[in-house]
């Protein structure tokens, strides 16, 4: 299992992709920092400078220009706040990152012989599944890394002191949002086992967050019921409630489901994987 993961890591280490995934996210956290405000790909469920700012006045002025270095000059003029732990508040873009590890280590290999050639050796599919999650879960980990202390630093040198949480806040919000994420990952793990062609993974992935939100609020338009009971233990929204002062029953709630996720994601998919002929 051990080479199955050294493997894997020198081939994505060798790779262009890993670098390329780590340029683009410290160069979104650069983009935020300079404009000042956080970006989400996706549904939110308000505007990130209605969040941040309760001055109407700046708030629509903010809402009026189109202009980087004018939004940068409001958001100074509103005064100080922790852009860093808002920045983590838009995590949910790491979702995408993500795909791109699941497709290097894992799909790639499904979809070619390589995981035919492995397993015809002495390596059982138990150790398989695991080495690919271990290394999922382990890049996972490296990428998030990468974003929240790169975001903290780049805030720290474009915007000084006064505008940022302080290392210690954004280690515990990195703590608390760690096991969902690592819940995402395994339902991509998942996925990635169930249908092993890149392009089937991709349609399915890509699209997946948006299409569950849109879904959701659908149903809730549909049967009239308040979509919020729902959203907040979505995977977006939990990843920006978790900075913003959750109460403990929420932090445990998003736990427990984290736990759930990772537990159920992988009993499936290495069921699935333990039944299907690699061909």
């Amino acid at each position: 299992m051990l080479n199955i993961i050294k493997s894997d890591l020198y081939r994505v280490f060798r790779g262009k992709a890993i670098y390329i995934a780590i340029i683009f996210i410290l160069f979104l956290a650069a983009v935020s920092c300079f404009s000042m405000s956080p970006g989400h790909i996706g549904i939110t469920s308000s505007s990130e400078e209605q969040q941040l700012v309760e001055d109407e006045e700046i708030l629509n002025k903010v809402y009026e220009t189109d202009s980087i270095l004018e939004t940068r000059e409001l958001m100074k003029e509103y005064g100080a706040y922790p852009l860093d732990k808002e920045q983590l508040g838009a995590n949910a873009n790491l979702y995408y990152f993500f795909i791109i590890v699941v497709v290097i280590v894992l799909v790639t290999d499904l979809s070619n012989s390589t995981a035919k050639n492995t397993l015809s050796s002495a390596i059982s599919r138990k150790k398989y599944y695991m080495s690919k999650l271990i290394t999922c879960i382990g890049l996972g980990t490296f990428l998030v890394l990468i974003n929240n202390y790169g975001s903290y630093l780049i805030n720290l040198i474009m915007n000084g002191k006064e505008f940022s949480a302080g290392l210690l806040e954004i280690t515990k919000l990195t703590i608390l949002q760690l096991p969902i994420l690592y819940g995402i990952i395994s339902m991509l793990v998942c996925i990635g086992f169930c249908f092993r062609k890149t392009g089937t993974f991709n349609s399915i992935t890509i699209p997946l967050i948006m299409v569950i939100q849109l879904v959701i609020m659908g149903v809730a338009t549909l049967f009239h019921f308040d979509a919020n009971n729902i959203l907040n233990y979505e995977f977006q929204y939990i990843i920006g409630n978790l900075v913003s002062n959750p109460s403990n029953t929420y932090i445990l709630k998003t736990l427990v489901l984290a736990v759930f996720y990772i537990i159920t994601f992988n009993v499936i998919g290495y069921r699935v994987f333990r039944k299907t002929e690699i061909k």
